[in-house]
């Protein structure tokens, strides 16, 4: 009899110490995806305002102006107010590249040299040959429209993600 107890002792002493690992590695792997969850919901929180929110600014600004100078769409802009946008958009780009996607960064890329040469333009200084205000008209709408479009795909995103976690801390005392 006494062997049997032992015996008994011996898997319960096994199995707790077995479940012990097993919880302990449940709850590794959910703290895992809690932590890998929260990254994902902060880089969106970033991205949308170290970069998409400063630039759809940007070029909502320079919107709002062709407003009160009565045109009916377009971007309006002083040299200097335009050279001070493109010196922040640099920024900007420098600083959140990871963030722009590849289609961003090549309309920044099509569009910048046009914004330098209507500053240059708007100085009095000598313009390039192949700079057009239609041009550059064109190119600002386009990259304001991606950035609106990808701003836009981003918070519905990052709100999903938020309802999400919401929706996955909810505690019996919620009710």
């Amino acid at each position: 009899m006494a062997f049997d107890i032992t015996e008994l002792l011996s898997i319960v002493g096994l199995s707790s110490i077995l479940s012990i690992i097993v919880s302990a590695l449940l709850n590794w792997l959910s703290e895992e995806r809690t932590f890998k969850r929260e990254q994902s919901v902060m880089y969106l929180k970033e991205k949308i305002d170290s970069f998409y929110s400063p630039m759809t600014f940007h070029f909502e600004n320079m919107r709002s102006w062709s407003a009160a100078w009565s045109q009916k769409s377009g971007y309006v802009y002083s040299g200097e107010t335009l050279a001070d946008k493109l010196g922040d958009m640099k920024s900007l780009m420098r600083l959140g590249l990871r963030f722009a996607s590849p289609d961003v960064r090549k309309l920044w890329y099509e569009w910048q040299p046009f914004a330098v040469a209507a500053v240059i333009q708007r100085r009095g200084e000598t313009t390039y040959p192949w700079f057009s205000n239609e041009e550059l008209q064109t190119r600002s709408k386009k990259l304001h429209e991606a950035v609106q479009a990808e701003s836009e795909g981003l918070t519905k995103e990052y709100k999903k993600k938020i309802e999400k976690r919401r929706l996955l801390t909810i505690t019996p005392n919620d009710f």
